[in-house]
């Protein structure tokens, strides 16, 4: 099945058999990161068979063409060129979201089972992740609307955490509709500067995950009225 991105008109080739048949299903592009959403139909489940050209006359020329009409052919390609198959990429991606829900990627092994209570609470599809590799090839090949880091996952240097260091240069387009949460043993929670300054939505303490969910929610709705403020902003400037 053949899709095209809406955003940046890239054409991308993935295996039907990987989609669910009438279900929706949202990835990010890997070439602009912006989502798509894609329904396989019914249509969709074989091949389109060719009319035969069996009675389709020959159209070799019978004869030589003189000098004047001797056109060189450019070789063929010498390989293959293909459209990138995002099949194993979005494996164990397919799931079908629900109206209302909304996708979570989680790296921080350690508290795991703090915060995945909450997240399920708050009707959040969950991806976890055991390693930064992992992590980024999630993020490369989904979208997902939340992203909660532990500063020191998989053994990283808060300064140089490799998952953190893949989104901190999105483009704010895109980053503006994920919003990002950063845990550490060193912050202040909902320490707003310090969260404008690693570009994220939100720091915490890990010494205050037991008021995990109510600081999750202010910071999740604090983040909305802001980006519903510069939206109409800039509705109102003429550039949006």
């Amino acid at each position: 099945m053949r899709v095209s991105c809406p955003s940046c008109q890239k054409v991308l080739n993935i295996q039907d058999d990987k989609l669910p048949l009438g279900k929706q299903v949202k990835f990010a592009c890997p070439f602009c990161k912006n989502p798509i959403h894609v329904t396989r139909e019914e249509a969709s489940e074989g091949e389109t068979e060719l009319p035969s050209m069996g009675m389709v006359p020959d159209t070799t020329p019978q004869f030589k063409l003189d000098e004047t009409q001797n056109v060189p052919i450019p070789p063929p390609p010498s390989g293959k060129v293909e459209l990138p198959d995002l099949g194993e990429a979005l494996e164990s991606e397919l799931e079908i979201l629900e109206e209302g829900a909304h996708r979570a990627l989680v790296a921080d092994t350690e508290n795991l089972d703090r915060i995945s209570p909450v997240l399920k609470k708050m009707n959040y599809l969950i991806t976890t992740v055991k390693t930064a590799d992992e992590a980024l090839r999630k993020l490369q090949f989904n979208f997902y609307d939340l992203v909660i880091i532990n500063e020191r996952f998989n053994g990283a240097d808060p300064a140089s955490n490799p998952i953190h260091k893949f989104i901190e240069p999105m483009t704010m387009d895109i980053r503006r509709k994920m919003f990002v949460a950063i845990i550490g043993k060193n912050f202040r929670t909902l320490d707003r500067m310090t969260a404008f300054a690693k570009s994220a939505n939100m720091v915490m303490n890990e010494t205050d995950f037991p008021n995990f969910e109510l600081i999750l929610k202010k910071a999740i709705k604090d983040d909305e009225t802001f980006f519903r403020l510069i939206k109409k902003t800039l509705v109102e400037l003429g550039k949006d």
